[in-house]
């Protein structure tokens, strides 16, 4: 009886010796899109951060949200990088997934979504937008900060005159064109609008909220505790190397995340916050806005879309 005993045992911790490499090696698969706030994932791939943890940690670029959400609906992707828009659509769909941190929350030091006007229109002021159309693409997170900005100003966002320009390139040229009047643009169009001649009539800089986060399948939360663990230091590691030396990273922005050459040298890059979940109030204000513009309807619980990682 003895002799099975310890057998039994050694098999156990065979087991779980097996069990613990499995999840060790297991490659971590990221759908990221080439935009400024990905930075932190791409310099902790571009610096050796992940396998410096012990992480394999593939980022997998799409040109378009689109591309990736359906990726992740195939279930090619263990986690992704969009924003809450895009997360609410995955839960709409029935997938189950967590939001384990915050990528790029607004801050007065600098904008990442801004409102500019035509270099050829007369438009100067916040005041002026009401009369005019405004180029965005509905439904997703530019239309969003439209709102909200619009509201921080005390301007109703159903007074605004919508105009769908889905493609952010096409909506680039035709503002700096004069083809439409208004546009709302993500850095690092625009700050490259405003060397172009457009003029910011309003940004994101008071609106203290959530722009973006990274998301992770529940299975693969549930399944691989440690490297969630690992992959949070690692992402921590790559803030804090880029807010030390911001300057060293706009080569790879310029070939990783299309930071355009001619506002390289001038392009200030964000500050990034260490990885925190984003507060309830700014995920029910997404919630919110897509329930009023008919987007969603399912009951949410912020409780149960969120996943608290333990930093170390």
């Amino acid at each position: 009886m003895k002799r099975i005993s310890v057998r039994i045992t050694i098999v156990l911790l065979i087991m779980l010796s097996l069990f613990s490499c499995k999840e060790e090696s297991k490659k971590i698969r990221i759908g990221i899109l080439p935009v400024i706030d990905t930075l932190p994932l791409a310099a902790a791939e571009a610096e050796g951060i992940f396998k410096d943890e012990g992480l394999d940690v593939e980022l997998v670029m799409f040109n378009s949200a689109l591309e990736r959400d359906a990726a992740f609906t195939a279930g090619t992707l263990d986690g992704a990088f969009g924003d809450i828009i895009n997360f609410f659509l995955m839960v709409k769909t029935g997938i189950d997934t967590k939001i384990v941190c915050e990528s790029y929350h607004t801050s007065d030091r600098s904008p990442m979504f801004g409102l500019l006007a035509s270099p050829v229109s007369s438009i100067m002021s916040i005041n002026d937008i009401k009369k005019e159309s405004i180029a965005i693409s509905r439904g997703t997170i530019i239309e969003f900060f439209l709102d909200q900005i619009a509201a921080s100003h005390n301007i109703s966002p159903d007074s605004l005159n919508k105009l769908e320009i889905k493609a952010i390139p096409v909506r680039y040229q035709m503002l700096i064109s004069g083809s439409v009047k208004l546009a709302l643009l993500p850095e690092p169009l625009l700050s490259k609008g405003i060397k172009d001649g457009a003029r910011l009539i309003a940004d994101d800089r008071r609106l203290d909220t959530t722009a973006t986060i990274i998301m992770f399948k529940s299975d693969f939360l549930d399944q691989n505790e440690k490297l969630t663990e690992k992959f949070i230091t690692a992402y921590n590691r790559s803030v804090k190397t880029i807010n030390s030396n911001p300057e060293k990273f706009k080569d790879l922005m310029s070939s990783r995340l299309r930071l355009p050459g001619d506002i390289k040298d001038s392009f200030k890059v964000p500050v990034f916050n260490e990885a925190a979940l984003p507060e309830e109030k700014d995920v029910m204000l997404v919630y919110n806005w897509m329930k009023k513009n008919g987007m969603i309807s399912i009951p949410a619980d912020y409780k149960m879309l969120v996943r608290p990682i333990e930093k170390k």
